[in-house]
């Protein structure tokens, strides 16, 4: 008897000595962002047995079950324990797994008094991982129960409500899920990265209801995809892009030279940079306008001279590649001018009336010859209309007539117009005037300054007797 009780004793002591390790509360570390990190508790070991051909645990201990076990972020996990003591405290962490594992406190809960557990938390949107564990503490570390959760992640869906077919700048509503609650979301067409056509925010449980204006992408079957900003959740919706058809038009469409036109257009890709050709769109553009959020744009500019006719311009779409082609018309200028007498006798200072030349440009006055050709005899620059009076001056020399008739040619608008004017010999003996000497045009018009004489091409003084 005395041996059995000993026997006793010495089993009774050894249960307590096991009971009491498995009691100590295990260390915690600290997470940078999370607060204390769970503990690693190496479990007690325990008796086996044989099931199905695999050795498990024979002795009881806590249980945790996770609905649902598959999860994607921002969704929420409900967490079913037991075997835990009875009106205990419980804290629940999330360990992300791989091998710089790191956990987070992600609830508290109270057994009942059975010791049974109920408690539940909302999947982080950073975890993207298929090998997360959700760890159950009893307070004080006695009890601890495991169970694996995985993150769908990187997955989203999305679709377009109404018509999934359009063109750059129409308008769809999207609805999408799957993302971070409060993400923001960035919106591409037919491709993933680049600038976003738009950035949309999730709610509150991840999922996006919004109208965007479709961007440039290829014309035939394309896609809307999504990509949240932190998650990386990528969702995609299919989206026929059709074809872009612009129009221009030029306002007016005939003008002169140096006179100012507006060129419109509409029907561009929303926010793209239209570039504008000169009768070639080989070149560099003449012109770099952008559209607006509706594709439509307008630029003014002064026609050049130089251009006479019909001219065209050419403007694309530098994303969309859509293009079309306006033309519009270079008029002529067809001044008019009348010399200040009808009648002169030789040495008569003649000076000239004129209207309708380009404004501010320099008239260059000529005796013979066509066009720029025959004797220059003076210049004068019109006004800001076109206009002058009584410019320039030209001396009537003896031995001409006995009508004299003058081309008047503006310098850049090459408009030309003519005088004439009725030479009158002098009756009886009178001095004869000479002709003026060959006219140069002064710097004031154009012409190139005269350069200073040098001290060795200098004449040198008269000297008297």
């Amino acid at each position: 008897m005395v041996g059995a009780a000993v026997a006793i004793v010495i089993v009774w002591q050894l249960f307590n000595v096991l009971t009491q390790n498995t009691k100590k509360p295990a260390s915690a570390g600290q997470n940078a962002t999370s607060g204390p990190v769970a503990p690693s508790v190496k479990p007690t070991p325990m008796p086996t047995v044989t099931l199905g051909g695999h050795a498990v645990a024979a002795g009881a201990g806590p249980v945790i079950i996770l609905n649902p076990g598959l999860v994607a972020p921002g969704g929420y996990v409900n967490v079913e324990g037991s075997g835990f003591t009875p009106a205990s405290a419980v804290s629940v962490w999330l360990r992300s797994g791989g091998k710089s594992s790191t956990s987070t406190l992600v609830a508290h809960g109270k057994t009942d008094k059975w010791g049974n557990l109920t408690v539940g938390f909302h999947m982080p949107t950073a975890v993207n991982t298929s090998n997360a564990e959700v760890v159950a503490q009893q307070a004080g570390g006695g009890k601890t129960a495991t169970a694996s959760l995985s993150s769908s992640g990187g997955v989203g869906t999305a679709s377009i409500i109404g018509k999934a077919a359009g063109k750059p700048g129409s308008m769809v509503t999207v609805a999408a899920s799957g993302f971070g609650p409060g993400e923001l979301v960035n919106a591409y067409w037919g491709r993933t990265a680049g600038t976003p056509a738009a950035t949309l925010t999730a709610d509150s449980s991840g999922d996006i209801r919004a109208t965007l204006r479709v961007g440039i992408a290829p014309v035939g079957p394309t896609s809307l995809v999504l990509v949240g900003q932190r998650t990386k959740v990528t969702a995609t919706a299919p989206y026929l892009m059709l074809g872009l058809y612009p129009s221009t038009t030029a306002h007016p469409w005939a003008m002169r030279a140096g006179h100012a036109m507006t060129f419109t257009g509409s029907g561009f890709a929303p926010s793209e940079q239209v570039l504008i050709y000169l009768n070639s769109n080989r070149s560099q553009p003449a012109l770099t306008p952008t559209a607006n959020s509706y594709g439509d744009f307008s630029v003014s500019f002064v026609v050049p001279f130089g251009l006479k006719g019909v001219q065209h311009l050419t403007a694309i779409g530098d994303q969309s590649r859509a293009g079309v082609t306006s033309a519009f018309t270079v008029l002529p200028y067809d001044p008019s001018a009348q010399a200040s007498t009808y009648g002169a006798l030789p040495g008569t200072t003649v000076s000239f009336y004129a209207n309708g030349f380009a404004a501010n440009e320099v008239v260059l006055v000529y005796i013979g010859g066509q066009g720029n050709a025959g004797q220059l005899v003076t210049a004068f620059r019109v006004n800001a209309q076109g206009s002058a009076a009584a410019a320039g001056s030209y001396v009537v020399p003896s031995g001409v007539g006995p009508q004299l008739t003058f081309r008047l040619v503006g310098q850049q608008s090459g408009g030309t117009a003519t005088a004439k004017i009725s030479v009158t010999a002098p009756k009886g003996a009178a001095p004869s005037v000479p002709p003026q000497p060959p006219y140069v045009l002064p710097p004031s018009l154009g012409g190139k300054p005269s350069p200073a004489p040098s001290h060795s091409s200098a004449a040198p003084a008269s000297s008297h007797p």
